[in-house]
């Protein structure tokens, strides 16, 4: 997250109700623009979810972040795949749980999105391809595990993530509170945030201290905008390819949205940027 150092930005920020500490800035010919965070769903939509082209075309794009799901396999390796099972995806009809399946297994499933076939990447594959496509693209990992599985899980992703040198580079979320615990225990600088499931509607409560909150931007309320204001919790709206939408949630506060498509994500983003003569940022 983005610290400002010159008090009138923050001004100007307060002043548009743009909360500035939330928000990602970019250093034009003579002006400063900020604006809200700008995060791709499962990658970028032209390539299929969660894929290594996904997350390069995010990056090409110019997303800040790739948002990535990441589970363990039977050997213990994080991978990127949303789902418990590989039926949705699996270009063969096999469905198995992707829990049983070993390294070797997993990766010679072919995996079918968006009319391209591709095979399912680890989270090291993400990170080094994250690397390699642009130094300004992050990562957002949402952690899939219940409470019994999260020590593996947390452990197995902060290994990568140490091995990668990455942590500067990445959000990581959960769902389960018993994940977002450890992390924030054995890793006390890291950016973790609550994810809040639509699943079922659950409260829309987040663990005190934690960096961030995701939530379905139908669910947003300027209530609840104002609690994650009292209580200084960025909070990221998930719009999918709905961009009215994710109007109505940066100008109700979000800090950001998540939706499929960069080029969009980055458009509506953009259209509630905030432009800083570069002077005023350097106090001259």
């Amino acid at each position: 997250m983005v610290r400002w150092l010159a008090p009138l930005l923050c001004l100007v920020l307060v002043l548009t109700g743009v909360a500035a500490a939330r928000l990602r800035r970019r250093e034009l010919a003579d002006q400063w623009e900020v604006r809200p965070v700008a995060i791709t769903h499962r990658g970028d939509d032209s390539a299929p979810e969660n894929s290594l082209a996904a997350i390069a075309n995010a990056a090409a794009d110019g997303a800040d972040y790739a948002e990535i799901d990441v589970r363990l396999t039977a050997d213990g390796t994080p991978v990127v795949f949303h789902d418990s099972r590989t039926g949705r995806l699996a270009a063969n009809g096999h469905d198995v749980r992707v829990s049983k399946l070993t390294d070797y297994e997993l990766a010679h499933i072919p995996m079918r999105d968006r009319g391209m076939i591709y095979h399912v990447p680890t989270l090291a594959q993400a990170i080094e391809t994250a690397q390699r496509s642009s130094d300004h693209i992050s990562l957002l990992l949402d952690l899939k595990t219940g409470a019994q599985a999260a020590p593996r899980l947390t452990a197995a992703v902060a290994r990568v993530i140490e091995r990668h040198r990455f942590a500067d580079r990445a959000m990581l979320m959960a769902t389960n509170d018993r994940a977002i615990r450890l992390l924030r225990t054995r890793h006390p600088g890291w950016t973790v945030g609550k994810c809040i499931s639509p699943k079922g509607r659950p409260a829309v409560v987040w663990p005190n201290g934690v960096s961030f909150v995701v939530m379905r931007g139908t669910r947003l309320t300027p209530e609840i905008v104002r609690r994650a204001r009292r209580d200084n919790v960025p909070i990221y709206a998930g719009v999918g390819s709905d961009y009215r939408e994710a109007n109505r949630c940066l100008a109700m506060g979000a800090d950001g949205i998540l939706g499929d498509n960069t080029y969009r994500v980055n458009k509506v983003t953009r259209s509630h940027a905030v432009y800083v003569a570069a002077g005023d940022m350097t106090g001259n």
